[in-house]
């Protein structure tokens, strides 16, 4: 099918699509607190069906309401009977007025430091911006050529407190959200400003550390020695956690790591990486990389081990001789393919047990986890992609093997055995999370281009 007509379309209601999507960005919807979520939720609802769905609904769920919509194809009978999944956050971080160069949620366009026009606001790219333009992207099609898949739209408030209930939503709304292929349009365009399109993401496991001794702060000349010491067992615990090699030394850890493909190989050879630039620009004088492995292996498709904070004693100036009674730290592991963050959490707490001396008590709190997921490079969900973004940016994307980060992918992946990709529409420095948060208006017009793309690609598509 042509998309001329919609991407037309798209231009000609440019300006009336941005006032719509300053009204959304308006609304405060912060899950950490609560501010706003119900209110944002019937307006995600009513923005869908304001944008050419045939039904909307708010679902309760144990935590924040989601919103899930449903459009049908207008081809009778449909070209392929396919139906593709949609999924974004209307939930958004905290944000601090006096940080921002403009109130967070009286949304702004300004010129940005490159000079380019931008949208600002809390949630402007993170992520109401992103999948406000798969509506924007329906509502073209169904003014003109019709809508060529079905279309289902799950809409979440909880991703920002690390989508507790997505996997509940998923499985108890299954019979209504199957799908052919799965697509999260979440996160930043690549830093070289062209886009691209990931085969799913890094999971996560975060957890708290906290070993206890003595019941209070000791004098460290006139107990140290025979009294255990909380800070030094923390110390030994994270130190243990490595070979001498740098692999993470937790039993089982790696059996389970999805071995590289040929294909996958070519995919991160492809990836363009100046790794001179990257030691330069974060002052480094070398990367942690093994011989004959490059960062983007590294990153992308190997497990990691972050220790993100540690807290002891005493850290002022000058000397204070203490033994201190407790000790914490915080780590986060990074997983890959097929990896399981229950199996490596229970692996850790046999782990502490087995390394922690006699006389300290050791608390591991599993703080947030999230599988990994990641399509495989030679799916036939992803040609058809590769070619959406590229007529929609009008720039060759680059494929990667996955998010170096954490999104919820592996929910549909599971849940719905679905193929699963993630589609980023925003700029590479959108300042999610940070103040000034932004989307370019160039991104969000490509990236309302791409979903009309997508669903016009899919539709015609060989997927056997």
């Amino acid at each position: 099918m042509t998309t001329a007509e919609s991407h037309a379309f798209l231009e000609r209601h440019d300006a009336a699509f941005l006032d719509d999507l300053r009204s959304l960005l308006s609304q405060p919807s912060i899950s950490a607190t609560g501010e706003g979520i119900d209110d944002c939720a019937a307006m995600v609802r009513q923005s869908c069906l304001e944008y050419g769905f045939d039904d909307a609904e708010i679902v309760e769920t144990p935590g924040r309401p989601a919103v899930i919509a449903h459009a049908a194809a207008d081809i009778e009978p449909a070209e392929s009977g396919r139906t593709v999944l949609l999924y974004g956050h209307y939930d958004v971080q905290p944000a601090t007025a006096s940080e921002w160069r403009s109130p967070p949620f009286e949304p702004t366009v300004r010129e940005g430091p490159d000079g380019t026009d931008r949208l600002y606001a809390r949630g402007a790219g993170d992520n109401k911006g992103q999948w406000f333009a798969h509506l924007c992207a329906v509502r073209a099609l169904r003014e003109t050529s019709g809508l060529p898949t079905d279309v289902t739209l799950v809409i979440e408030g909880e991703e920002e407190s690390g989508s507790e209930h997505l996997e509940w939503l998923v499985r108890e709304h299954r019979d209504e959200l199957g799908a052919d292929v799965a697509i999260v349009a979440d996160g930043p365009i690549d830093e070289s400003g062209r886009p691209h399109v990931l085969l799913g993401s890094r999971g996560l496991l975060y957890v708290d550390i906290e070993a206890t001794g003595a019941n209070r702060d000791l004098h460290s000349g006139n107990f140290g020695g025979p009294i255990p010491n909380p800070a030094t067992a923390v110390v030994d615990l994270l130190s243990s956690l490595r070979t001498d090699d740098g692999r993470i030394a937790l039993e089982g850890f790696h059996d389970d790591v999805r071995a590289l493909t040929d294909r996958d190989r070519e995919v991160l050879e492809a990836i363009p990486v100046d790794e001179e630039a990257v030691k330069a620009d974060l002052g480094l004088s070398a990367l942690a990389t093994d011989p004959g492995e490059s960062y983007t292996e590294r990153l992308l498709c190997r497990p990691n081990l972050n220790v993100a904070g540690l807290d002891a004693g005493y850290d002022g100036e000058g000397m204070k001789t203490v033994l201190p009674s407790r000790a914490r730290a915080k780590i986060d592991f990074r997983l890959v393919a097929d990896q399981d963050p229950d199996e490596v959490f229970e692996s850790l707490s046999r782990h502490a047990e087995e390394q922690v001396p006699p006389g300290i008590d050791v608390t591991l709190s599993r703080v947030a986890a999230m599988a990994p997921q990641r399509t495989p490079a030679d799916s036939p969900v992803v040609e058809p992609m590769m070619r959406a973004v590229r007529e929609a940016w009008h720039e060759e994307p680059i494929l990667k093997p996955s998010l170096g980060g954490s999104v919820p992918t592996y929910v549909f992946a599971d849940e719905l055995d679905v193929p699963c990709l993630v589609v980023p529409y925003a700029n590479a420095d959108e300042n999610n999370h940070a103040p000034d948060e932004n989307i370019e208006l160039s991104c969000f017009r490509a990236g309302a281009r791409t979903t009309v793309e997508l669903l016009a690609a899919y539709a015609d598509a060989s997927l056997e």
